[in-house]
This record gives C-alpha cells, structure tokens and sequence, in this order.
C-alpha cells in the first residue's frame, strides 16, 4: 500500500523487515528508508494528508484494526476510530478535512466518513454486501469503493454523502482499489 507525499518527494510503504508490519517513509528515489513506525503492533495502509503533515493508518495495537493518525515523522500515534469493531480502508478528503474508511461496527462492512479529529462518524452504505475501499475524486463531490452487491466486486462511486450509489465497472468480472487521477492543466495560463 505505498502512497505518495502530496508534493510527491516521499513516499510512505508498507515493511514486515521489522518485527510485524511497520510504516516506511523512502525519498522518490528509494533513498533515505526511515521506519517511522515499526514493533510489533501491526500498522498497515499509509496515507498521507493532503497537505503533508499527517499520515493517516490502520493498527492492530489495541486488538482490532482501527483507524489512527500520526504527524508525518511518525510522532503522536492518536487512534481516530476508537470502536469495539474493526475498522481499515481508510482515505484522506481533498481539503483534509474528512477521513474516508470502512467499518463492521454495523455487522459487514460499510463506508463511513469521519472529521479528521475522529468525531462525527457517519455511515454512508447500509447493505448486506461487503462495500470497501473508499477513494475521494480530487474535488471531493464523489467517492469510489468496491462493493460486492452482485455476487463478485464491482466499482461504484457515490456523493460524498452517500447518494447516487452507481455501479460503474459493469464489467461481469471482479473489479477492485478504485483510485481516481487529476485531470492535468490545459489552461493557456498554466
């Protein structure tokens, strides 16, 4: 689950090189490898913030997987998701204030959205199917997640408050990690 630094010189990864899963930072090149979290308490699923300070991750530390974040250095570990079930999946809102991600608080799992600072828990999907993997549309109107509602995983974007669910892959074959790309500038103005 590698992911790029917002200003794209860094890039934060998985590692099981130290004892279970730790979180890694690496200059673009590969150089520069710094554990910023590592032990034993199984992080996993880096994401950085959109303006670089923060990075957001799924821990075992407390038992089941929630969703914590930490300054981008590894420091102040603060879990967000603080809930009996298990959370992951999680994903920064363009203007960072919102944190996509996926809880079995509701029995199966279903996207929610949270503030940044963990409070306002908010369930956007209410099904019996496994819906996942939530990505922001850089202007942060849509979200992308796989669901498997037909049988097998296909793409669905929804509003950023759960309206308009529409399967978009229809694809007859299992789809998965939906992500979305900026379109890039063709202003004359640059």
């Amino acid at each position: 689950d590698p992911d790029w630094s917002p200003d794209g010189t860094k890039i934060a990864f998985l590692s099981s090189r130290a004892a279970g899963n730790g979180i890694y930072v690496a200059n673009a090149d590969g150089s520069g490898q710094t554990g910023i979290m590592t032990g034993d308490t199984n992080d996993t699923a880096p994401s950085w913030s959109p303006d670089g300070s923060k990075i957001v991750f799924v821990s075992q530390r407390d038992g089941k997987k929630q969703i914590y974040v930490m300054n981008a250095n590894g420091t102040n570990p603060v879990n967000l998701s603080n809930n009996l079930a298990q959370d992951f999946y999680s994903d920064w809102s363009p203007d960072g204030a919102r944190i996509a991600f996926v809880s079995e608080r509701d029995g199966n799992r279903e996207i929610y959205v949270m503030n940044a600072n963990g409070s306002g828990p908010t369930r956007l999907t209410t099904n019996i199917a496994c819906d996942d993997q939530p990505a922001w549309s850089p202007d942060g109107t849509l979200i992308a997640f796989r669901s498997d509602r037909n049988g097998y995983f296909q793409i669905y974007v929804m509003n950023a408050n759960g309206t308009g669910q529409t399967n978009i892959s229809n694809s007859g074959t299992p789809d998965t990690q939906p992500t979305w790309q900026v379109a890039p500038d063709t202003d004359d103005d640059g």
